[in-house]
């Protein structure tokens, strides 16, 4: 039987096998790259097409906003590979995703529609998928100069989807049911989220470093944890015990408050998420908990576990709230034209 088909799939999961081939953290009501006075930036030399059914999945450059979800290498270098991108068969929304900066929530309301009170995104099938079938994927090739940083990277993919896709979009700002992310004990966190630390300037990797194309310097040990090998990230933590385990290095309480939704699923969160902690600076942390995927009848014991997480490691918690987010609009979208 396959996992994902159903309403159970629908209420149950939105998580690892969703995002995990990933995706500077972004607020809900920004707008990210996007700017009508923007400097108007295109890649040199540009190559879109549908991908061959079964090819391999590839990036060699962040597709995410910080949100990455599954594993991370210590030799990820982030960056915006001297202005070469390499993406094999990726979904449309991904590179929406990249060219707009999206939060997880935000990718999550482009994506499935499924938070009370956010308009639709218009954004057809093909581009989007559901949880029981596969978008359409598609090859993207392109050269930049050599200096070319992730963000003038991201007007350049706008402008490319603009051209090959016909792309329109724009941003709307809805007044919406969400979970405040708030501390449990004013000014008190929990032992797993500490402030990053000023002597872990992000320049080495902090975890086993096997796959290494080259030895690196090693940052010392975390008093979270074992956390991601890299800075500005919130990733998958390989570990024996058993649950789930996620990790953040010198990442901000947005970030964590716009990924909440893709880490447990939309059953376990099924309202945006906005960080009012008033926490201000870069953290570290670590989470983990016991998540069950039998199906309907495990969610309300994953929703337990998780809320307990959160506060007894963390110190936060989530509290029924409303407030105004800025979600992706698509206007217009076509499949690609010939290169």
């Amino acid at each position: 039987m396959n996992p994902y088909n159903g309403n159970s799939w629908l209420r149950s999961m939105v998580c690892l096998a969703v995002a995990v081939v990933a995706m500077a953290p972004v607020g809900l009501g920004q707008s990210a790259t996007h700017s009508a006075s923007a400097e108007k930036r295109e890649f040199d030399v540009a190559s879109v097409r549908p991908s061959k059914p079964g090819s391999p999945q590839h990036t060699n450059i962040p597709l995410d906003s910080g949100n990455v979800y599954g594993s991370i290498s210590p030799d990820d270098a982030r960056s915006a590979a001297g202005g070469l991108v390499i993406v094999t068969h990726q979904a449309l929304w991904r590179y929406i995703s990249f060219a707009y900066k999206l939060s997880g929530t935000q990718e999550l309301a482009l994506r499935f529609g499924f938070f009370s009170g956010v308009p639709k995104s218009g954004a057809p099938f093909w581009v989007t998928g559901s949880f029981d079938a596969s978008s359409e994927f598609f090859d993207i090739s392109a050269r930049a100069p050599a200096d070319t940083s992730i963000d003038q990277m991201r007007l350049m993919m706008q402008a490319l989807l603009a051209d090959r896709f016909h792309l329109v979009t724009h941003f709307v700002s809805a007044d919406a049911p969400v979970f405040a992310l708030v501390l449990a004990k004013p000014g008190v966190t929990g032992p797993n989220l500490q402030p990053h630390p000023p002597s872990d300037d992000c320049t080495a990797p902090v975890s086993d470093q096997s796959s290494a194309s080259a030895p690196l310097p090693v940052a010392a040990p975390a008093a979270v944890g074992d956390l991601p090998p890299v800075c500005g990230v919130i990733a998958h933590v390989p570990s024996p015990a058993q649950g789930w385990h996620y990790g953040g290095r010198a990442i901000p309480l947005s970030l964590f408050a716009t990924s909440v939704p893709t880490m447990t699923g939309l059953a376990a969160t099924p309202r945006p998420v906005v960080d009012q902690t008033s926490l201000s600076g870069l953290y570290d942390f670590t989470l983990n908990w016991i998540h069950d995927p039998s199906g309907d009848e495990a969610i309300s014991d994953n929703i337990a576990n998780f809320r307990n997480a959160l506060k007894n490691q963390l110190g936060l918690e989530l509290k029924p709230s409303h407030a105004p987010i800025s979600f992706l609009m698509v206007d217009r979208v076509e499949r690609p034209s010939e290169n």
